[in-house]
């Protein structure tokens, strides 16, 4: 009933597990932070929560969750930044990349969090400095 993934990136271990019960699908998937070497808790956690809302809301593939996982672990030692709003690399809505910069600040967002931040925020300003 479980599934434990381990990512070898340089010389950091990472790993995750994730928890399938024995009444599935009437009780959620749980995904469990095992091992975090190299990766700030915030962003961290990040990753926990979109591999979770892979699990609970797409078909609940296990494959497609551990993709996005090691993605975002990947890209951030790659150097590639997060963004600012939801702390991920990969977009848990539309798989895509922070591509969208701030003018001033030059903080990068997914396209789907301005937007939802511009919807829920009632404002046209940049959710980081506000310009």
């Amino acid at each position: 009933n479980e599934v434990v993934a381990s990512y070898l990136v340089d010389e950091h271990q990472l790993e995750i597990r994730i928890r399938i019960p024995s009444d599935w699908p009437l009780h959620r998937v749980e995904v469990r932070d095992v091992q975090r070497i190299g990766v700030d808790e915030q962003r961290w956690r990040a990753w926990i929560l979109a591999t979770q809302q892979i699990m609970w809301s797409q078909d609940g593939r296990i494959t497609d969750a551990l993709g996005l996982f090691k993605k975002n672990v990947t890209l951030h030692f790659d150097g590639q930044a997060e963004c600012a709003i939801c702390y991920s690399i990969i977009s848990v809505m539309d798989t895509s990349l922070p591509r969208k910069p701030c003018r001033t600040c030059k903080n990068k967002f997914h396209a789907s969090c301005l937007y939802r931040w511009f919807s829920t925020s009632h404002s046209t300003s940049c959710p980081m400095c506000r310009t």
